[in-house]
């Protein structure tokens, strides 16, 4: 078999570029799947052509006839690239009926080397090995294609590209024999094997490229499902042990470092009147909110009913995965109105210009936070009632503002109004009606001083020009 010069170039170019192109599509690291045996069969193909392209154009007269050894190997190499992976993760090598077969070509190759001199290295023993060894291929390649999935067509491919090889490794092999009788016509006939040769082993690559591709794909969509399924059965996992621990038999609440609500028991949403406690804190839960001990919260809860809880929270700290969690287990407390005034009042820390207190069902004033004190000590120490109205009377001379405010307290759960001073000045009241476990009614009610006369004027529920203009 012989080469021309044009066709072998023809061939490292072509191959050169399929190959770098292969490279930059796959510059990231991927899944490997037989890739090292496509990569050494691509390198074991383009050798002996190589090599003949350096010797033509060096003008070298050796002879490289045995560097058809690379195409041996590169047989071998395409086999085992086309085998496919047990369960138990061992590759399926080439059969031994593959191994026997090119055993048995290299021992009659070694046996015919006393008598004909030139043995495993005459043109006539490279193209019977090449032949044996590429039939050979083909018969694994068939072998593997029916048990590949993605790389089915690859593979078949391969294997009917192998047969091609061995009966054009045969031909070689007759005519190396004729080629005695007539001499130019038989160099003619080992060009165009040579060239055809080149193109079966270009198409070879070709195919090779294609099969890498498809393995790849093939083990990235097994690692796809696996991860897939993993995932799935993290995620089942995970749904029973929030079910279970949804239908844990206590009040409890988990929550991240930053106090966010995460997770809320069942009973624990049946004991808030199933709130939307996601991304809630603490203080959107409740009234309000107070420490009490080491880890130790007391807060006041709202029904829907609007009558008021004590509760207690324990914090414990959990970590979990390097983050920091915190489990709140609330309990309920017996109503103490002590506990209450320290909640809404006691713990109160008003600016100068607000007041915070306590109500109760007749409207006489229960509880002031200092702030009262500091703003209206003087109007309380000369009322004669501790009426809460009695006591707005002395500060604005407007009765329908009080009546207004009185009236919609009386109606609804909230009221907010705002009052002109007699100095000027405005006031915001805001009212609550809460009641006691025993239908007791209370109110907490806060006052903010505003200097501004034109903003009480425009929010105020019951203003009339005459009385804006006073």
């Amino acid at each position: 078999m012989r080469f021309d010069n044009a066709s072998v170039l023809f061939f490292l170019l072509a191959s050169g570029a399929l190959l770098t192109l292969e490279l930059l599509r796959h510059r990231a690291p991927q899944p490997r799947s037989g890739d090292r045996y496509a990569e050494l069969a691509a390198l074991a193909m383009l050798l002996h052509p190589l090599a003949w392209w350096i010797a033509d154009s060096l003008a070298l007269q050796i002879d490289l006839t045995p560097l058809f050894a690379f195409d041996l190997i590169a047989a071998c190499a395409i086999a085992a690239a086309a085998a496919v992976e047990v369960p138990t993760g061992k590759r399926l090598v080439p059969t031994v009926i593959l191994v026997a077969l090119v055993a048995s070509a290299l021992a009659i190759g070694a046996l015919q080397l006393p008598l004909q001199g030139a043995g495993i290295t005459a043109p006539l023993m490279s193209a019977v090995l090449l032949c044996t060894i590429f039939i050979g291929t083909a018969a694994e390649c068939s072998r593997n294609a029916r048990l590949h999935v993605i790389a089915q067509g690859p593979v078949s491919l391969l294997a009917l590209l192998s047969g091609l090889a061995a009966a054009l490794q045969l031909l070689a092999g007759l005519l190396s024999v004729t080629a005695q009788a007539n001499e130019v016509y038989g160099l003619k006939l080992q060009t165009a094997t040579g060239v055809a040769w080149l193109l079966v082993k270009l198409m070879l690559l070709i195919t090779l490229l294609k099969l890498a591709s498809a393995k790849r794909a093939e083990l990235s969509e097994r690692l796809s499902r696996r991860l897939v399924a993993k995932a799935n059965t993290a995620t089942n996992d995970l749904l029973v042990v929030m079910q279970a621990f949804y239908q844990l038999p206590g009040n409890a609440l988990v929550t991240n470092e930053g106090g966010r609500i995460l997770f809320a028991t069942a009973q624990a949403r049946r004991l808030l009147a199933y709130p939307e406690a996601k991304d809630c804190v603490l203080e959107d839960l409740f009234l309000a909110v107070q420490p009490s001990g080491h880890q130790l919260v007391r807060a006041l809860f709202e029904k829907p009913d609007h009558q008021a809880e004590l509760m207690q929270i324990r914090m414990t700290g959990i970590e979990c995965n390097g983050q920091g969690y915190h489990l709140l287990q609330l309990e309920t407390l017996p109503f103490d109105f002590g506990m209450l005034r320290g909640l809404l009042v006691d713990s109160r820390n008003d600016a100068p210009h607000e007041a915070t207190g306590l109500l109760d069902h007749h409207f006489a004033i229960a509880a002031m936070a200092d702030g009262w004190f500091r703003l209206l000590d003087p109007v309380d120490r000369y009322a004669v009632s501790g009426v809460f109205w009695d006591k707005l009377r002395i500060l604005s001379g407007s009765d329908s503002e009080i009546a207004y405010l009185e009236n919609s307290i009386a109606s609804a759960n909230q009221a907010q109004g705002w009052l002109r001073l007699r100095n000027g000045g405005g006031l915001s009241v805001s009212l609550r009606k809460l009641q006691t476990p025993d239908h007791k009614l209370f109110y907490r009610v806060h006052m903010t001083l505003v200097d501004d006369m034109r903003q009480a004027s425009a929010h105020a529920p019951c203003a009339n020009g005459e009385e804006a203009a006073r």
